[in-house]
């Protein structure tokens, strides 16, 4: 590839979109089949049939997963520095003792 974007027709909320990303046109396929079920789920629960509301609602929606996913993360990675560290410890323990 020539450091070009590709641009990707895609569907979201029934209208047709040509994006051009930083990933292949199949992750922007995925991402954007993503966005167009989840505004999907949110349009089934409300009786409003505003776009504009139903995608920043939506948009609200996978933030709010954004930032569940990015804290469980932080807490794992924490936890793995934590294992990390008691390893360490207890390979200098057993260097020392040998």
């Amino acid at each position: 590839m020539d450091g070009e974007a590709e641009s990707v027709r895609v569907y979201i909320g029934g209208d047709e979109y040509s994006i051009k990303g930083d990933v292949d046109a199949e992750t922007t396929k995925r991402i954007a089949d993503y966005v167009d079920r989840k505004m999907a789920e949110l349009q089934r629960s409300l009786t409003s049939r505003d776009k504009v509301k139903v995608a920043v609602l939506s948009a609200l929606n996978i933030a709010g997963e954004l930032f569940e996913y990015r804290s469980r993360f932080d807490e794992a990675n924490q936890q793995l520095c934590e294992i990390q560290e008691i390893a360490s410890k207890i390979s200098r323990h057993i260097d020392n003792t040998l």
